[in-house]
């Protein structure tokens, strides 16, 4: 439905300005009749191009990116260096799938080990606040040889940045009382 409403207005401009620039013609521009039109074709179909990857886009809506965040300990100071990945799919749907998977070490290059975030599920509908969507629900969460269910979590893209909260009282404390920062890849 959308694709029809999109082609019919494209086709109907197209048409419009087709028949203007045909009537408006002189015999002295003679050349311009041909050349108008195939410049007009010629940025309609990359206007047609570009919108309809604009709609696959939006369809599929899937964003991913790296973790590259420095965590604080349980004392409140920098203790820990993250690195991973994470992807997010159907986020325009109402059971978007967020999934990362990361490594921490002590600043000191000690304790390194590996975090997976999986079964990601939505609560109520996201929010905006300028650039910034938050998505807030609840996922599994791997630690040190278990998985945590049901831990609340808050996602949140910021054009080409992301935060990931998770919730201290269900993890003990371990990712630090800050946000998880990474990029979100373009």
């Amino acid at each position: 439905m959308l694709f029809e409403m999109w082609y019919s207005t494209i086709y109907h401009n197209f048409y419009n300005l087709l028949s203007s620039n045909i009537i408006l013609m002189t015999s002295r521009h003679r050349q311009s009749l041909i050349v108008k039109p195939l410049i007009i074709i010629a940025g309609i179909g990359l206007a047609m191009i570009t919108t309809l990857d604009s709609v696959v886009s939006i369809a599929s809506a899937q964003q991913s990116g790296t973790i590259a965040s420095i965590q604080n300990g349980k004392n409140g100071m920098p203790a820990w260096i993250l690195s991973g990945g994470w992807d997010f799919k159907n986020i325009n749907s109402s059971s978007p799938a967020f999934n990362s998977t990361f490594h921490m070490v002590m600043l000191n290059g000690t304790a390194p080990h590996k975090h997976n975030i999986t079964d990601f599920k939505m609560t109520g509908s996201p929010t905006k606040s300028g650039m910034a969507t938050t998505y807030n629900g609840t996922a599994s969460v791997t630690m040190k040889g278990m998985t945590m269910s049901n831990v609340p979590i808050s996602i949140k893209l910021m054009g080409r940045a992301m935060s990931l909260h998770i919730d201290p009282t269900m993890t003990m404390g371990h990712f630090g009382n800050t946000p998880i920062y990474g990029f979100v890849n373009k």
